[in-house]
């Protein structure tokens, strides 16, 4: 088919004779051809975010010479794709804002169509809760003074829209409302500082914006830093409030007269067009009025800033990070964080962006930078903002992509956070062996296990580095085989092996009580002639046998039959699923179940965890009961064990998601808002459970002094609370009043009495 250019270089394709065509008007349709313009926009206005290739000022000439005559007849979709572009590639602001200001240099009316619209935007998301998506808006908008699009007078009213209320506290909302909106407020601003301070340096107010930042920073209580803290007590680098932190940069770089950043870390590609863009008129943006606060606005906390290298102690004496309090770090930090954000669905694409970075700056220590941001952000609390999968798949690649860089980098992080484990948050402890032991698997569990084995002599059973390798190795375990990962460890860390994870099954010596009754079902459960019902007639007829024997002997034999694989397992809980709910209805009949499955598979911790999963699916167990069995006498021992709170929040999950479980539960939630009240119902009162329980668990501990066993028991599993109470902050802060009565209970803990306040402080 023939190929025919036209609206400068657009390929479009030619109908041919027998194609459709207006007989009255004797025009070819123009759908095609609309569409064909449309999708090259858009490629080529997201090609602005591609690192690499033609540079960034041949990729703006192109598109601003292309969209040159399809800035009237196209504008909607133009402003659609500019929206969508800026919010999907926050790194590159500067690019966007710059062909902005190249197609205002050539149409004065879409410059101010432009405006108008992105300003419209700013206000949707402000009034839809879209925090981040206001940031990157706020951003693009400063942007545009430095492509002389906007006035300066009239972007320093819209900042100072914006840090109004860090003068006046809002009206509505509760105190934390009120600081968390003042802290965001403040902290869009900081961050678009940087950038524009030095236009706005001379212009009136700018000081008295700076003023009244600088007071607001000052006068907030910082009261989450505590709780959010990765470390305790330790000799890294003190995890810095990010508003507070953002503060002390902009103002540094304030007092050396906004001198531009080394490193080209500040991204100014309008500047090879100043010529251009300095003969354009400017707009003065529209009049601007901050939303007020909304009952059940809830804004971003301030984060703390993750730091494990110090710019002195990088692997690379030649190479070095920009200190932690100047405006380098921040912008560094920030170009990787955005392309992680933008990216972080496509690890591939998402470490080459990161490569380009650290390939652009030579001389500084990048790689250290994106090992330390994205180690940061897999452990920031309260929770991640990605699974643990996500930054570890990027991480791998980026060694794949590296492998005489980047892994030595991430052995020296790994190796000092294993170093700092005492005083780390049990908190982010799960994230921390999911992730090293996928990072192993990927690398054939080669590592320096031997270094390891010397630091850990001696060690006891509940020291947080004892407990993480014993975690570690049982998850290596569960991701390879077990002779694979015994072979690959030192004599000296043999002790950290778990045993062989083989089932046990009592009743075969014949001496023990029910050993009769479960060579009775053995006989009939094998022979695959046997009717279900015949089962149901022995344990019926076995009336010199308890009830709960029968339960457990019945388990168990279910469980040794098909130990073969998951599969086996599955088939035959599947097969006999009624025998087992007509055997279990209440707690104590359904611990009678989860002990046999504990019994026959100790040694085998995923097996466990998935057979439970599987039975509360098939609504054989019930979720509150489980958690009443996880936190009985049984289980004490279990609960320093990762498999414990594992299974506790899978349980938590199945309530969260009622579609998961069998049909019937399907059938109740199905299109029915009566029916997502009692979901959330459910969820509040198993949470509350829960930590009603811990909080009982721990009563019943000591905390003895610093070094005992007593001590490290106790602040493991008032960490595990502390967690729990994390995972699930949003549901956790719907229950705060009944929170607030748990925590004033004179009976209770001092220290389990503060880690509730300090919740509450947090959330409230």
């Amino acid at each position: 088919m023939k190929r025919s250019v036209s609206l400068k270089g657009v390929p479009t394709r030619e109908p041919s004779s027998d194609e459709d065509s207006d007989t009255t008007t004797g025009k070819k349709p123009r759908l095609v051809l609309d569409q064909d313009v449309v999708k090259t926009m858009d490629t080529m206005m997201h090609g602005l975010s591609y690192l690499g290739g033609t540079s960034i000022e041949l990729k703006l000439e192109n598109l601003s010479c292309f969209l040159s005559s399809l800035l009237e007849s196209h504008k909607s979709d133009i402003l659609r794709i500019l929206e969508n572009c800026v919010l999907e590639h926050p790194g590159h602001v500067s690019a966007y804002a710059t062909f902005v200001g190249l197609a205002n240099a050539r149409n004065f009316r879409f410059g101010s169509d432009c405006l108008q619209f992105m300003v419209r935007k700013l206000r949707h998301y402000l009034l839809n809760g879209e925090w981040l998506h206001v940031r990157v808006v706020l951003r693009f908008l400063v942007d545009l003074l430095n492509c002389n699009v906007v006035t300066s007078a009239s972007l320093m009213k819209l900042l100072t829209a914006f840090v109004a209320e860090c003068e006046d506290p809002c009206e509505a909302g509760s105190v934390s409302d009120d600081q968390s909106r003042r802290d965001w407020l403040a902290f869009c601003v900081l961050s678009a500082l940087p950038f524009v301070g030095k236009e706005l340096d001379q212009k009136p107010d700018f000081q008295r914006l700076l003023v009244t930042l600088q007071i607001h920073v000052k006068k907030r209580e910082a009261l989450h830093v505590p709780l959010l803290s990765v470390w305790r007590d330790s000799t890294l680098p003190p995890l810095l409030d990010q508003l507070e932190s953002l503060w002390h940069q902009v103002k540094a770089m304030e007092e050396h007269q906004w001198a531009e950043p080394d490193h080209q870390l500040l991204p100014r590609p309008y500047l090879a067009f100043d010529e251009r863009l300095s003969a354009a008129l400017q707009h003065s943006l529209p009049t601007f009025e901050m939303p007020p606060h909304q009952r059940g606005w809830s804004y971003p906390q301030s984060e703390l800033i993750f730091r494990i290298f110090d710019f002195s102690i990088t692997s690379h004496e030649e190479l070095k990070l920009p200190p932690s309090l100047s405006i380098e770090r921040y912008l560094l930090e920030a170009q990787v964080r955005h392309v992680l954000q933008s990216h972080h669905l496509e690890r591939k694409k998402c470490a080459k962006h990161m490569l380009f970075i650290a390939a652009s700056k030579p001389e500084l220590a990048v790689c250290h930078s994106i090992v330390e941001v994205i180690l940061g952000e897999m452990l920031r609390l309260p929770k991640a903002a990605l699974p643990t999968i996500n930054y570890g798949s990027i991480l791998i690649e980026l060694c794949r992509l590296q492998p005489y860089k980047m892994p030595p980098i991430v052995v020296q992080a790994a190796n000092i956070i294993y170093s700092h484990l005492e005083s780390m948050n049990v908190a982010c402890f799960d994230r921390l062996v999911n992730w090293l032991s996928l990072h192993l698997s990927n690398f054939g569990f080669h590592w320096h296990w031997g270094q390891w084995a010397h630091d850990c002599l001696g060690l006891g059973y509940f020291q947080p580095k004892a407990i993480f390798l014993r975690e570690l190795v049982g998850k290596c375990i569960r991701l390879s085989y077990y002779r694979k990962i015994a072979t690959l460890l030192p004599p000296s860390l043999a002790h950290f092996l778990p045993p062989m994870p083989h089932p046990k099954f009592k009743y075969i010596d014949p001496l023990i009580s029910g050993a009769t009754l479960s060579e009775l079902l053995l006989e009939a459960m094998r022979d695959k002639r046997t009717e279900v019902d015949r089962i149901h007639a022995l344990l019926k007829g076995a009336t010199t046998t308890t009830e709960l024997r029968k339960i457990n002997v019945f388990t168990q034999n279910c469980l040794h039959l098909s130990c073969k694989s998951f599969s086996h397992t599955f088939a035959t809980l599947a097969k006999y699923h009624q025998v087992f709910k007509d055997l279990a209805p209440a707690e104590e009949e359904q611990h009678a179940i989860m002990e046999g499955i504990f019994e026959v598979w100790f040694n085998n911790q995923h097996y466990i965890l998935v057979v439970i999963e599987k039975m509360i699916r098939m609504e054989v167990l019930m979720p509150k009961y489980v958690v009443s069995w996880l936190f009985g006498p049984l289980m004490r021992r279990e609960l320093t064990k990762m498999y414990t709170w594992e299974l506790l929040h899978v349980t938590v999950r199945l309530v969260q998601n009622p579609q998961r479980l069998g049909p019937r539960k399907r059938h109740l939630v199905k299109d029915e808002p009566k029916d997502s009240a009692l979901t959330d119902s459910a969820i509040r009162g198993i949470l509350l459970d829960i930590l009603q329980r811990i909080i009982k668990v721990l009563s019943a501990e000591s905390d003895g002094p610093d070094g005992s066993v007593e001590h490290y028991r106790f602040q493991w599993i008032l960490g595990r609370m502390q967690e729990t109470l994390f995972t699930y902050v949003d549901e956790y802060q719907k229950l705060g009043s009944k929170l607030v009565k748990i925590s004033e209970d004179v009976d209770l803990n001092n220290s389990i009495a503060k880690s509730i306040q300090a919740f509450l402080v947090y959330v409230m």
